[in-house]
């Protein structure tokens, strides 16, 4: 708006001084000014349009900065589920929410990366922001990571059709075999309350406040990227 306001006021002191210099009254430059404005519209679109760009620009500088200087609390947190190589070479952190559909979708992806790549760590964050059973199946992911069974109950979760509940939790457990009244307990713990508190206000501070998000090799990747865009990111950072 600043921006937009800019123009107009730019277009309008050239306009208003050579109308001035004819003799013009305001009644009449008013009119030059109108009639411009209507016959040139692009004029003030292409500004915000320009403004927008920037705007965007410095957001997506001011986020990877954050996320410079926070970094390494996710890479040396030894309580993150983690999947694929430990020691892999490059490192992908997802931030995500089980009632987030583009998370859903980006389930396989993950998936398929971790199996046709060797190499490749990925450390898992929930970010439980889409309410009460996000909150809910974080806690009762994180329960399931506590018996080392964090994978398999985190794709059964995000291949979940429906309304997240306790049965369909519960359910999910028995079928991967393990102990549900541990995870239950452990799930309302105030242990669980304090990482996902811990998470929450790490993302923030890394300005994530949607899911899914990406950060591969330190770079932030917004969104849904796709399965080639992950594996691009990912050769990138190996040739870097």
């Amino acid at each position: 708006m600043k921006k937009l306001l800019l123009t107009t006021t730019l277009i309008s002191t050239a306009l208003i001084g050579s109308a001035m210099a004819q003799g013009m009254n305001k009644s009449q430059i008013e009119a030059i000014i109108k009639e411009y404005i209507q016959n040139n519209p692009e004029v003030i679109l292409d500004s915000v349009e320009e403004y927008g760009r920037a705007q965007q620009a410095v957001s997506d500088i001011d986020r990877q900065k954050a996320v410079d200087e926070n970094i390494g609390w996710v890479l040396n947190n030894k309580t993150l589920p983690v999947a694929g190589n430990p020691d892999g070479d490059v490192t992908v952190v997802e931030f995500y929410d089980y009632n987030c559909g583009y998370c859903k979708k980006a389930v396989s992806d993950v998936t398929t990366l971790i199996e046709e790549d060797k190499n490749v760590k990925v450390v898992f964050v929930e970010m439980p922001i889409l309410g009460r059973t996000s909150e809910l199946a974080a806690r009762w992911a994180l329960a399931a990571e506590a018996q080392g069974g964090f994978l398999p109950y985190h794709i059964a979760l995000m291949q979940n059709r429906g309304p997240i509940t306790e049965d369909i939790l519960e359910k999910i457990a028995k079928n991967n075999g393990l102990d549900v009244g541990a995870m239950r307990k452990y799930a309302t713990s105030d242990e669980v309350s304090t990482m996902i508190a811990e998470k929450s206000a790490k993302a923030s501070a890394m300005g994530i406040s949607g899911t899914p998000a990406f950060v591969i090799d330190g770079q932030l990747y917004g969104g849904y990227i796709g399965l080639d865009s992950m594996k691009q990111a990912v050769k990138t950072a190996r040739e870097g």
